[in-house]
């Protein structure tokens, strides 16, 4: 009985030494193993390990159905490599047909990863990498995500360098809250104002938006009263609480509101933040401590209808802006923006029908009657003729859209191939 053992023993250690190292498998010894020509398909691969590793298992032969594994894979490597080198020979092959119709000067072709990189050689330092772009995009590039386009003066100095990312939709564009996302960007201010005056266009849209202008009417008080160091209590029915007097508390209050903003924007190098805060400050400290208190109060009566300039722009431009991340607004940006744009047009448009004379100025106020309010205020204290109240708001809502339209369009510019990419 123990010499059967032995001998089947020695049997099983000779077939086990007969048998390769699964380390140093050679793809034709890999194919044999299946007993499959070099030419056979994924299919008939697969075929042929499921009969071989069923036989394995039914003798009991783990260490050989492990190395069927490894042939296996080996294979499906091998076929998976040479599908896609061919996939991308083929490719190379239709970009650099396409090119050679389109420019005659010489260039190389390079796939890495998904990247195409397109060499030039140029001795003129005219850049023409948007042209060839716009050019080659119209090809399917299956698996393309990043095309460099290089101008060579020689193997190495390059002349100029364009990169462009083919994305049509990225994470960010499928998340409304994103700063980063290509869509909002690119919509939010014209929908946003296009919307404001299609809503102060109709009768009771207009009247349900009223409440929404009065309350940034009376916040528009309240900030000249901050700024000064003032106690101000703005109310969401035509009125605010302020008191005269300088309050210590209220300055260094907002001082450290703004200190904290500053020291946010510091940590995550968020420069407009940061120059934001300065400005803030900067202008605190000279209503708080350089105007006279009669300066003040006639500021306090401009300061309502101004808000509905100043304040809604700043709704509307802040909406592009993110600020630090204690200080986060992704989602509340949305309702802000849509309350400035419907205030700022509503105060823009009634002043425009003003100046033409179509509209009336607004004597008065809403709790006080017609012969007390701000214009009266300005007109009666401060001796502001109607032509000089006319002019001056005019003047901000013009100076406000001014800014809106220019920093829209900066935005536009500055990420213009970033956008162009989401609806190419």
């Amino acid at each position: 009985m123990v010499d059967k053992l032995i001998v089947k023993s020695g049997i099983l250690a000779r077939k086990m030494s007969e048998l390769p190292d699964m380390s140093e498998l050679t793809l034709e010894q890999c194919y044999a193993l299946l007993e499959l020509s070099p030419g056979a398909s994924i299919v008939e691969v697969d075929a042929a390990y499921s009969k071989k590793a069923l036989e394995k298992i039914q003798q009991g032969a783990k260490q050989e159905k492990a190395l069927l594994k490894v042939a296996y894979e080996q294979i499906k490597e091998h076929l998976y490599e040479t599908a896609h080198q061919s996939e991308s020979d083929s490719l190379m092959n239709q970009i650099v047909e396409f090119i050679q119709r389109l420019h005659p000067e010489p260039f190389h072709v390079k796939i890495q990863a998904d990247t195409l990189q397109i060499f030039f050689k140029t001795n003129s330092n005219h850049d023409y990498g948007n042209q060839i772009y716009q050019q080659i995009r119209t090809l399917e590039l299956p698996g393309i995500k990043t095309i460099v386009i290089y101008g060579m003066r020689s193997s190495k100095l390059v002349s100029w360098k364009k990169q462009f990312t083919i994305n049509a939709v990225s994470p960010e564009d499928c998340d409304p809250y994103s700063f980063k996302n290509r869509y909002v960007l690119l919509l939010a201010f014209p929908v946003a104002i296009c919307s404001a005056i299609l809503f102060q266009s109709l009768g009771f849209t207009k009247i349900l938006l009223f409440p929404l202008q009065l309350w940034v009417h009376e916040v528009g008080h309240a900030t000249v009263a901050w700024f000064s160091g003032r106690r101000a209590l703005p109310l969401p029915f035509g009125w605010t609480s302020v008191l005269l007097e300088r309050s210590l508390f209220v300055y260094f209050g907002m001082l450290l509101l703004l200190g904290l903003l500053f020291w946010a924007g510091w940590k995550e190098k968020k420069r407009s933040t940061m120059l934001f805060a300065v400005i803030c400050a900067i202008v605190q400290f000279v209503m708080t401590w350089i105007q006279t208190a009669d300066q003040f109060e006639m500021w306090l009566a401009f300061g309502g209808v101004g808000g509905e300039f100043y304040l809604s722009a700043l709704m509307i431009a802040g909406f592009y802006f993110q600020l630090p991340n204690d200080w986060r607004w992704d989602f509340w940006r949305y309702p802000l923006i849509i309350v400035g744009a419907n205030t700022f047009w509503g105060a823009f448009s009634m002043w425009q029908d003003i100046q033409k004379g179509t509209r009336s100025i607004p004597w008065g106020s809403l709790l006080l009657g017609e012969d007390i309010g701000d214009m009266n205020t300005l007109s009666e204290v401060y001796n502001w003729s109607d032509k000089t109240i006319i002019t001056t708001y005019n003047t901000l809502g013009n100076v406000c859209l001014i800014a809106l339209i220019s920093l829209y369009v900066f935005f536009l510019i500055k990420h213009r191939r970033w956008i162009v990419g989401a609806f190419g």
